[in-house]
């Protein structure tokens, strides 16, 4: 063989050992990123198996103070009014201005009602509601939870939430509060109540629900001046329908106050219903359907009243009796300051001013 093929030969095996030395460095490098990648892993799994561990998990004497600071809690808002006891009205709660003097409670007082007027006290002395609570205080809690509950009521030292759940009714729940979602389900307090939920019905004037059938008819208390009165048509039941008929008195004062509502479910269209509101000095036989569920009576009050201070009404319901676990309405007197409110919240609906059964749920956990 020549000089000239040697030399060749030469080159050529050191390109080859060269190109296995890269073959054998790439190998290397790819096995040590993997193994860097294994072990990443592997640190990360036991970081995150060391912090479940290392989660705070309570001992049977802190969940058992928990457990009572929780129940006293909850039995304090459930049976007090709060102090001071009209704490709802104050005017700093409007603006997130929350005195520290305020220690919120939920439970109802009875109120007076007189003659179409409202007052937020009577002249008597009043009584906590048992196994009652405000939805109105509920509000002014929910938009001030922060100050009133974890701050004037726990001090601050827990987090906390509260619920209500509507039993039979086509209201949604209500929850409110912060308690963090990634507390340790075994790290809270819950208590369960139940109890009743006056939501609206204290704007509540009459109930025309508020009846006992005997058999197919149903016990007058009041007198209707159709039945009187030879010029109009009498209102005596008959094998078809019965007539439901009320008076109460409006105070021309009042409409600056409140806004009139007849409130009807939505089962009413179905009810085959009619109803007349007069005067008694301004008397007629005009029944119309009753096919709405919201019907504004405040301009027929405001015009009535254009000479007057005060009116007594009477309104007449003629209701088919083969419906009449349709017919539902109520007349209701609310405060200005709040239709609106309750018009964005979609509340202004028959079933919010009745009381209904709930299941009053608080949940507490260490801060």
């Amino acid at each position: 063989m020549s000089i000239k093929h040697l030399i060749k030969d030469y080159i050529l095996q050191c390109k080859i050992r060269h190109l296995i030395k890269d073959q054998y460095g790439l190998l290397h490098s790819t096995e040590l990123l993997l193994s860097i990648m294994l072990l990443l892993f592997i640190i990360a799994t036991f970081a995150n198996l060391s912090d479940s561990l290392n989660e705070k998990i309570l001992s049977e004497e802190e969940l058992r103070t928990l457990e009572s600071i929780a129940i006293e809690s909850s039995d304090y808002l459930l049976n007090n009014p709060g102090n001071p006891e009209d704490w709802e009205d104050d005017e700093g709660l409007e603006n997130g201005i929350v005195s520290h003097n305020i220690i919120p409670g939920l439970a109802v007082k009875k109120k007076k009602m007189d003659n179409g007027e409202f007052y937020s006290e009577s002249e008597s002395e009043e009584m906590i509601m048992s196994n009652s609570i405000s939805y109105y205080k509920l509000m002014k809690v929910k938009n001030n939870y922060d100050e009133l509950i974890e701050r004037n009521l726990l001090n601050g030292s827990y987090q906390s939430s509260m619920a209500i759940y509507p039993l039979k009714s086509k209201i949604g729940p209500l929850i409110i509060g912060n308690l963090d979602d990634n507390v340790n389900d075994i790290n809270i307090a819950v208590v369960n109540r139940t109890v009743k939920c006056d939501y609206y019905s204290s704007f509540v004037v009459y109930d025309f629900n508020d009846f006992e059938m005997i058999d197919d008819d149903y016990d007058e208390e009041e007198i209707c001046n159709h039945d009187t009165n030879p010029d109009l048509a009498n209102h005596s039941n008959d094998e078809r329908s019965l007539w439901l008929c009320k008076n109460f008195r409006v105070y021309k004062k009042s409409l600056e106050d409140y806004d009139y509502y007849l409130i009807s479910d939505e089962s009413v269209k179905s009810s085959n219903s009619y109803w007349i509101l007069e005067s008694l000095n301004r008397t007629n036989d005009d029944k119309e359907r009753l096919n709405q569920e919201v019907i504004d009576l405040n301009p027929f009050f405001i015009n009535d009243m254009e000479n007057s201070s005060e009116e007594i009404y009477s309104i007449h319901f003629n209701v088919d009796k083969n419906h009449i676990n349709d017919f539902k309405t109520v007349l209701v007197a609310i405060p200005k300051n709040m239709t609106n409110g309750l018009m964005s919240n979609d509340e202004l609906k028959y079933d919010y001013f009745k009381v209904h059964d709930v299941n009053f749920v608080m949940k507490m956990s260490y801060d």
